[in-house]
């Protein structure tokens, strides 16, 4: 089967799996798409389980301007040969909380440099693009093999930065990321104690107190 043959397959996959009363509820949720079938994210995994990953195919899907195609393009991209210009076209069109979601956890998690392209992203001032970042460093502390401590140790300047960032989703992809280094990662957890004892520190009386004294506790009992 040709490229256009699967990329037809995928289309009418779609079609045939539309729900109306999902697409209403993700719009109730307020994701922005140009167009919702309202296919579970899970029905077009399960598609795609029989598919092998592939950039072409996947490139093909991105450029349809709905929802459903965006999601099968973010699980068949093949994070070994995508190319930089695809993958900052993707990155930079992940404008919603499950394009984020399903773009790490099936393709930038998965990039052969992730911790070098988390760290450049963490530094981008884009909410989505941070949350990207955030998300991909809770993937990373779980590969426990193949990330060492040293990587992980150079995101807590930015750890600081972004602890009071403006975006309420940006802090609590960021809270969940170092929770989950710290469990994963022992010889971390000191240091992300001592820089959130510092940000609580410089943070009595505002909003952020209460999330320094949470992210304590938390780290109290990893």
């Amino acid at each position: 089967m040709n490229i256009q043959e699967e990329f037809s397959k995928a289309l009418q996959f779609i079609s045939h799996h539309q729900d109306g009363e999902i697409a209403e509820t993700l719009r109730y949720r307020g994701l922005q798409y140009n167009m919702i079938y309202g296919v579970s994210s899970n029905i077009l995994y399960g598609f795609t389980k029989n598919i092998s990953k592939n950039q072409e195919l996947a490139n093909l899907l991105w450029k349809e301007d709905f929802r459903e195609a965006k999601l099968l393009a973010l699980m068949l991209a093949d994070p070994n040969t995508i190319s930089n210009s695809d993958l900052e076209e993707i990155l930079h069109g992940c404008n919603n909380h499950e394009l984020v979601e399903i773009g790490t956890l099936h393709l930038f998690s998965k990039l052969p440099n992730a911790v070098e392209k988390t760290y450049e992203w963490s530094l981008i001032e884009n909410e989505f693009i941070k949350m990207t970042a955030y998300m991909m460093i809770s993937h990373l502390a779980k590969e426990l093999k193949n990330v060492k401590i040293k990587e992980l140790a150079k995101f807590l300047p930015v750890y600081e930065t972004d602890f009071t960032h403006n975006s309420y989703f940006v802090r609590k992809a960021l809270v969940n990321a170092f929770q989950e280094v710290a469990f994963r990662r022992p010889g971390l957890k000191a240091e992300i104690i001592k820089a959130t004892k510092k940000l609580l520190k410089n943070n009595i009386g505002t909003e952020n107190e209460l999330q320094a004294i949470d992210m304590l506790h938390v780290l109290n009992y990893c």
